[in-house]
């Protein structure tokens, strides 16, 4: 019966592309001015982090082949895991995807429009070759 939980555990881990942090601090430590991340807010439900997880990773092939976003994963047992928690609500339940862009610019993003958002937040603020100022106007971290 063990054995059987064990495996089951292991086909809804987030994949390996995601890495774990404990809250802003991980972020703040990782993050540079110039990179483009995404962050996964882990819910309750280990299903529905794995298909969120899988959604983003898909999203990938959207983007230009020299466009590399930092992955992170922050799930519900972490430290910090209720401050960055608070940047999230404005859509229903978790898992849910914030934007990162810089040291700072976290913005969530609409699940049901996810694959969209995410190449429209790459060609607005992630991209070298178009990236606008200004995301602090839509940071919820500073304007929450």
């Amino acid at each position: 019966m063990t054995i059987i939980l064990i495996i089951l555990a292991a086909a809804v881990a987030i994949p390996d592309q995601f890495t774990p942090v404990e809250g802003f601090m991980d972020l703040d430590n990782s993050a540079t001015p110039t990179r483009f991340g995404l962050l996964l807010v882990a819910g309750e439900d280990s299903a529905s982090n794995l298909r969120m997880a899988e959604l983003i990773l898909a999203t990938m092939d959207s983007l230009p082949e020299d466009a590399f976003p930092d992955l992170y994963v922050i799930t519900m047992d972490e430290s910090g895991y209720p401050d960055i928690a608070a940047l999230c609500g404005e859509y229903e339940g978790y898992p849910t995807t914030l934007i990162m862009v810089g040291h700072c610019g976290y913005i969530e993003m609409d699940p049901c429009f996810l694959t969209a958002e995410i190449i429209d937040a790459w060609y607005t603020w992630g991209s070298p070759d178009s990236r606008k100022t200004g995301i602090c106007n839509f940071c919820r971290r500073c304007n929450p």
